[in-house]
Order: structure tokens, then sequence, then C-alpha cells
């Protein structure tokens, strides 16, 4: 039997790394606008910083990151109560998959703090010092611990990687909340319109591509509310005010506002309101004349 060797895809392949810093900013500290041929990786360890580019201009707080692309123009400046501390990895990678992250700040969880400090270990394998100086081209050790550079550009390589994945996740869950959101409003609008038609859940659910479950659940998420409890909380709105602003019997209210009898239309009334029908007429007709007195 004859096997074959798959060629591996390498989506995120950082070719080269020029810098790996971690340090304490001063108060006031400003950096000039600058721009150059490769990508800068900012992430925020304690404090804040202020950011300007031409992708993002915000602030960039504790345990938040932004990538800034190639050749963008950015700057960053410190309060003057504040010494943030700041890792800095400049590197180059060839992927639009990065662009997202110069656009907006994205907040790392412990675990991606961690891969983060890794990667900054590693790096001091790599790296003479000092480490802390800003506009400093730092120059590679001269002797290794073996591996130390691949180990750098694979742990690199990984911190992108998950961070793409993670942000990929992200936007799907926001789309799917979205899309719930918007079937829901859907819904909702429908029931507003025709509460007072007989519409069963099966019936919704086929009307709007779900299956039962789901819309349960989802119309509860959005409104608070089962189903049921939406459509009679609009019945009790519609029959509150057919019972303050007209004379029709409480039959008549019972049969517009789609109760199937006045005895099943007094009881939900008295248990909703805490009084009966007769009693809130009166109640309401007392407080116009109070009101016109």
């Amino acid at each position: 039997m004859s096997y074959h060797i798959k060629t591996l895809e390498t989506p995120i392949n950082v070719s080269g790394i020029v810098n790996v810093h971690f340090f304490e900013f001063p108060k006031n500290f400003s950096t000039h606008d600058e721009k150059h041929p490769f990508s800068e990786l900012v992430f925020v360890s304690s404090g804040m910083l202020n950011i300007s580019s031409e992708s993002y201009t915000g602030i960039l707080k504790k345990n938040q990151l932004l990538i800034h692309k190639p050749m963008e123009r950015h700057s960053l400046t410190c309060g003057d109560t504040d010494t943030p501390t700041v890792i800095v990895i400049d590197f180059e990678c060839k992927s639009n998959k990065l662009t997202e992250f110069s656009e907006k700040t994205v907040n790392l969880n412990e675990i991606n703090v961690k891969k983060l400090a890794h990667i900054v270990k590693e790096g001091r394998n790599v790296f003479a010092p000092p480490y802390n100086r800003p506009y400093y081209d730092m120059k590679k050790k001269e002797k290794q611990l073996f591996g130390a550079e691949q180990l750098l550009k694979n742990l690199l390589e990984i911190f992108l990687i998950g961070l793409i994945r993670e942000f990929s996740l992200r936007q799907i869950e926001k789309e799917e909340i979205e899309s719930y959101r918007t079937l829901q409003d859907e819904i909702i609008s429908y029931l507003d319109d025709n509460y007072l038609e007989k519409t069963t859940i099966d019936e919704l659910a086929f009307l709007f591509n779900t299956n039962r479950s789901t819309l349960c659940k989802e119309f509860k998420n959005v409104t608070g509310k089962t189903i049921g409890e939406y459509v009679l909380d609009k019945k009790l709105v519609l029959a509150k005010k057919k019972l303050s602003t007209t004379e029709k019997t409480f039959t008549e209210i019972a049969a517009e506002c789609g109760f199937e009898s006045i005895h099943y239309f007094t009881r939900f009334f008295k248990k909703a309101t805490g009084i009966p029908p007769s009693l809130y007429r009166q109640n309401e007709i007392s407080r116009e004349l109070r009101k016109n007195h």
C-alpha cells in the first residue's frame, strides 16, 4: 500500500519577528505618529493607553489587545495619572484575518493572557536585553536555547490562530443572537396584530420556519414571558380599555377580547388585577368623575 504525504496549509504564517517588548510607560508618555511594513500587537497588562490609528481611535484598557496593520499610521499617549504596563510585539504575517483586530479592541481571557506571557518569556530566549526601551531595535542573542526562534514563531502563530477562532465564534454567536432576536421581533409583531385570533404554538412554528421548543425558549428569553402569557397580557390591556371607555356588557367585552366565556374572562381578570371586571369599571368611572371635578 502506498501513502501520500499531505501538504499542510498555513493560513497564519509568522515569517519574522522584529521586537518583543514588555515595559512600563511613564506618565504623560507619547509616541510619534509612525508606520512600518509589519504588524504591531499592543496589549495592556495594567492601566490604560490612548490609541490613535487609521482604523481605531480610543482607549485600550487592561487585558485588551489591538493589532495595527502594516503601513498603518498609529500613535499612543499615556495620561498624567497612569503608568501602564504594555506588551508590544512587532511581527510580519501576511493574513487578512488580522485586519479585524485593527478596527476594534479585543478583551483577552485568562487563558489568552497566559499564552501571551509565554510568548514574552520565549522572546527573552531569542532576544537580548534591554526589553523595555521604546524605539529600540532588539538584537538576537548569540547563544540561544535549542529551537527558541522556531518555538517563538510557533507560539505566536498558535496565539493568533486561537484569537481568530475565538473572534469568529463570537461573531457567529452574535449573528445567531441577532437572528433569533429578529425572528422573535417578527413573531411579536405578528402576535400584536393577531392576538385576538386563536393561533397555536405549532402554527407559529410553521409560519416562522422554526420548531416548537426553540420558538418557546427564545420567545421567553426575549420577552420574559411565554407566548400564552404575552397574548393574555395583550387581551387584558384591551379589556381594561373597553371597560373604562365603553358601556358594553361584560359578555360582549369577553367575546371581543377573545375569551371563550364570560366565566373564564371574569376569573382571569380577577386573578390578573385582584378585582372583578365590575369593580374595575366602577373604580375607573369614579376616577374619571373625580378628575373632571
